[in-house]
């Protein structure tokens, strides 16, 4: 199955080198906001423009879109790949969450997508 992982410039090396690995999936529950770990995000829309990295909802001083990652997750790990729309609803998330972007092209992965599963990385074009 052949998804997509967007990436910034200063994260892309890290992704090449040792997979993608630092996924959180963020909570929100008694009033309290935490993070659960383990979760890589993907997208069915290869498109660079995506919502959720609008520069009008982030202080972040890169583009997290910069570099889109094709990633082919192999039929023996697919047990591990969720749609998001599948499973948010079992999770103390912010509302919020899904307010913005296309979630229902959003899958997550439980665990380590490996370097390997990368077959094609490519930068944003500007202009």
């Amino acid at each position: 199955m052949k998804l997509y992982h967007f990436t910034s410039p200063l994260h892309v090396d890290g992704c090449l080198k040792n997979g993608i690995i630092k996924g959180v999936i963020p909570i929100y529950k008694d009033g309290k906001y935490g993070l659960i770990p383990g979760f890589q995000w993907l997208t069915s829309n290869p498109e660079f423009h995506q919502e959720w990295a609008n520069t009008e909802y982030t202080t972040l001083p890169y583009d997290r879109t910069e570099y889109r990652l094709t990633v082919v997750i192999p039929k023996a790990a697919r047990d591990r790949l969720f749609r998001w729309l599948d499973i948010c609803d079992k999770l103390p998330i912010d509302e919020a969450m899904n307010a913005y972007g296309d979630p229902g092209n959003w899958y997550i992965f439980k665990g380590r997508i490996k370097p390997a599963w990368i077959r094609r990385v490519e930068k944003k074009k500007v202009g």
